[in-house]
């Protein structure tokens, strides 16, 4: 399948950032890189760091589509099982994943913006549960369905040896035999 130029422009990102870091990298670096003009970019993107934030939104359509797909009726499983979906798509796209997460991760305006982007995601999350669910138990479930997979997600980005789903899964038993305490 051929890659869109948006795509295109995100993997030269990727590699450009990687090596010579996000300070040091240009717009121009990165359309060239990907075979297109800076006009181009433009087109797709404000700026750079925008590249990195282009899929929140089908990011946060994909946990809300698996929210209302959900035969659970606890709301916790709900959003526990649109976290696995999720894990699943991280697990197939693990390296350009983790790279990200380290650009992410060296860069505090990209941090901010990422930490912004997960609030917007989670409060979409909390309006669909409403419709179901009273505030608290919506909002608790959100925070402590993010606050598992979280842990999970850093394990990851730090242990290749694991996938992302089964990290999940561990998480989740251990937050269990938390509850039990």
């Amino acid at each position: 399948m051929k890659k869109t130029s948006q795509e295109k422009l995100y993997e030269a990102a990727l590699e450009l950032i990687t090596a010579q870091g996000y300070e040091n990298t240009t717009v121009l670096q990165i359309a060239t890189k990907a075979g297109l003009t800076e006009r181009t970019f433009f087109r797709k993107f404000k700026n750079k760091a925008d590249i990195f934030f282009a899929g929140g939104e089908q990011y946060s359509q994909m946990l809300l589509t698996k929210m209302k797909e959900s035969e659970a009726n606890n709301p916790l499983a709900i959003v526990l099982e649109s976290y696995f979906y999720a894990a699943d798509f991280f697990d197939e796209h693990r390296e350009r994943t983790v790279k990200r997460q380290k650009i992410i991760a060296s860069h505090p305006d990209l941090e901010e913006r990422e930490l912004l982007k997960q609030s917007k995601i989670e409060e979409l999350l909390v309006e669909y549960l409403l419709t179901a669910y009273g505030e608290r138990s919506a909002r608790l479930a959100i925070r402590l369905a993010r606050a598992v997979y979280s842990v999970a997600w850093e394990e990851w980005l730090e242990n290749d040896a694991d996938s992302l789903h089964h990290l999940l899964e561990k998480a989740i038993a251990d937050f269990n035999e938390l509850k039990n305490y």
